[in-house]
């Protein structure tokens, strides 16, 4: 089915094939129409579009991809629409837009793309914070840490996921991604005030994957202790460019980026589709 995929997106699907993360009877293609879905990592399941291309027609799109979801028996989809700043999906990717309203995905969240470059400040570390690498915690103290960290979260996707599926359930999710991420070990980090847990942040081969505050420190800039930690860490091993998301409503973690170097490249617009 890759052979169905033009190039660059045949080499990207074979070699994303090679790492388990998409299989050929993942993709879909009908005339000029194709859809292939990704999985965060190796026997996860696909839950996100990858190489969306709904041809001149949204309605034929559209079929393509409710035939992919029915035939692979998902419950949940994301499609995320990444455009420039001052563009939108309506007016500048209007077919896809239509095609995805048309599968039944519906746009939810606006979200900030954030980019570090090498030569830019590197944030200071405030010394506020002591840290212990996570996976030293064990599972079961992570997943607890996640699950406080997920009360009260401004995360559309965490809300989502803890009003539908459940805090247990959406740490579990969230600590599988983690510990399937890129990068070493030693990144993905716990800060303690004291002996106090504060909050993790999880830094992988290319970005901040992941950083949260527990809801009883909010309110004191942890989230900035944190960020500046995830940085060094990633600006210290040679990386030339770090890339992050928040969503846009999620004003603390925006301006804690912003306060970072981090400099907004972009708005990424994340499209949902749920089983009925």
């Amino acid at each position: 089915m890759f052979e169905e995929f033009p190039e660059p997106a045949r080499s990207q699907l074979v070699a994303a094939s090679e790492e388990g993360r998409t299989r050929p009877e993942w993709c879909f293609a009908d005339g000029p129409a194709r859809v292939c879905f990704w999985a965060p990592y190796r026997g996860a399941d696909p839950v996100v579009t990858w190489h969306f291309e709904p041809g001149p027609d949204p309605r034929h799109g559209g079929a393509l991809l409710r035939r992919g979801l029915a035939a692979l028996g998902l419950r949940k989809m994301i499609h995320d629409i990444a455009l420039k700043p001052g563009l939108t999906p309506h007016v500048d990717r209007s077919t896809e837009h239509a095609a995805l309203l048309e599968a039944g995905f519906v746009l939810e969240v606006e979200r900030l793309m954030l980019e570090w470059r090498a030569g830019s400040d590197i944030p200071e570390e405030s010394g506020r914070l002591t840290y212990r690498p996570a996976r030293e915690l064990g599972e079961a103290a992570l997943l607890d840490l996640l699950v406080r960290i997920s009360e009260g979260s401004l995360d559309h996707d965490t809300r989502m996921e803890v009003a539908t599926r459940g805090a247990e359930h959406e740490a579990k999710a969230m600590y599988d991604d983690l510990v399937h991420r890129g990068g070493k070990p030693g990144w993905f980090v716990v800060g303690y005030a004291g002996s106090s847990p504060v909050g993790l942040v999880a830094p992988d081969d290319h970005s901040i994957a992941y950083i949260g505050v527990l809801p009883e420190h909010r309110g004191r800039g942890y989230v900035h202790d944190l960020l500046a930690r995830g940085t060094r860490t990633l600006a210290e091993a040679g990386l030339e460019r770090i890339v992050a998301a928040t969503d846009a409503a999620n004003t603390p973690a925006a301006n804690a980026f912003l306060r970072a170097g981090y400099a907004e490249v972009g708005r990424l617009y994340r499209y949902y589709w749920r089983s009925p």
